[in-house]
């Protein structure tokens, strides 16, 4: 959807589901991988091979010029002219909104639909066709309903097509007043001499992004070589237990704050575990811990300070806070500094099994 995530909220993260909202956690493990407050019982397997390994290299999408023009538009956005909205004063088309969202079909909650604090622009969208244009008019402060009818291209199969309602809270809502392209205040505000200067640093921001992307795709084909390699069993529990943990770490916290009654947060949590992408997902988040786990015990990978400095330093800079308060929340919390712990030696057996593989050149 087009939207703007919103910026991080004061204070120090107190727990791995706000470390992962934090953007920390995007190469996050299995929840079941790491430290739980319950027992659970992770099968035991043997390491698999990495002989022989070899991925091609997922080559960096090109740039057009419709690539350039569409970041020059959201640049343009970002510099703009905002004026807050009152209370009780009219959203109009264009606007920026905070949203407090709930989305139901087929009576039950949509799996992540429930979402705070969400930042998005008054514009079409096809992924929900009629949703931001039913905006239009609804007042700054107001609850509303909005009905509309699920597109084929719907991310969740089994609601393509489905009617579906969500239900509002317009927090908020500015005024967004874009300058001319070619405006001297917009130049000012960008930092650059002419236009053209803008396009030139938009394409080296852009490249140096689809490097960046391409290096990723190109590890989770290595990791997916990695999850095919190893020989493990999952049972259904297990699965449902990963799911479980994903769901109270993550959406069950907004539904308990919107007053959900106890039979719809367990809807809300079956409609995870029926899900069939949110299980293929969780399997391959468990098999792929624990094999890097196995991975880490054959070959002596180990932690090195440098490596849990570079995690105390990235979550010091993505909440907001100084590094030293950091540092000081996880000595007063042990059980989240053993967590960073094991994502930081997670994120070491990756490093070292990508220094592993033979990687060709892209087809």
């Amino acid at each position: 959807m087009t939207s703007q995530n919103e910026g991080p909220k004061p204070g120090v993260a107190r727990s791995l589901a706000e470390l992962h909202a934090l953007g920390i956690m995007k190469r996050m493990p299995a929840a079941l991988s790491l430290s739980s407050t319950e027992p659970i019982a992770l099968p035991s397997i043997q390491a698999p091979s990495l002989e022989g390994l070899t991925v091609a290299r997922t080559a960096p999408a090109p740039i057009s010029e419709h690539d350039l023009v569409e970041r020059f538009d959201v640049l343009r956005r970002k510099h703009a002219d905002r004026r807050d909205r009152l209370a009780g004063e009219d959203v109009a088309p264009d606007d920026e909104v905070l949203l407090d969202v709930l989305g139901f079909a087929h009576g039950r909650l949509i799996p992540f639909s429930a979402r705070e604090g969400w930042r998005a622009e008054v514009v079409p969208e096809p992924l929900l066709p009629g949703f931001f244009e039913a905006l239009v008019g609804a007042k700054v402060g107001s609850s509303l309903g909005i009905e509309l009818k699920l597109p084929d291209t719907y991310v969740v199969e089994s609601l393509r097509g489905a009617t579906a309602r969500f239900l509002l809270e317009v927090r908020a809502a500015s005024e967004v007043k874009l300058l001319a392209d070619d405006s001297p205040e917009l130049l000012k505000r960008l930092g650059a001499g002419t236009l053209i200067d803008v396009m030139r640093q938009l394409n080296d921001t852009l490249t140096h992004e689809r490097a960046v992307e391409a290096e990723q795709l190109t590890q989770e084909r290595v990791l997916d070589e990695v999850v095919a390699r190893t020989q493990v069993t999952l049972s259904a529990a297990l699965v449902d237990e990963e799911l479980r943990h994903r769901w109270v770490e993550t959406e069950r916290p907004i539904l308990v704050r919107k007053a959900l009654q106890p039979d719809e947060l367990q809807e809300a949590l079956e409609g995870w575990l029926r899900d069939p992408l949110f299980r293929a997902d969780a399997e391959r988040r468990l098999v792929l811990a624990l094999a890097l786990r196995a991975i880490a015990a054959r070959d002596g990978v180990k932690l090195s300070k440098p490596a849990v400095d570079a995690l105390v330093s990235d979550l010091a800079s993505v909440s907001g806070v100084a590094r030293e308060e950091v540092v000081r929340t996880l000595k007063e919390d042990a059980a989240l500094a053993k967590r960073l712990e094991d994502l930081a030696l997670h994120l070491a057996t990756l490093d070292s099994v990508m220094r592993r593989v033979v990687l060709t050149p892209p087809v």
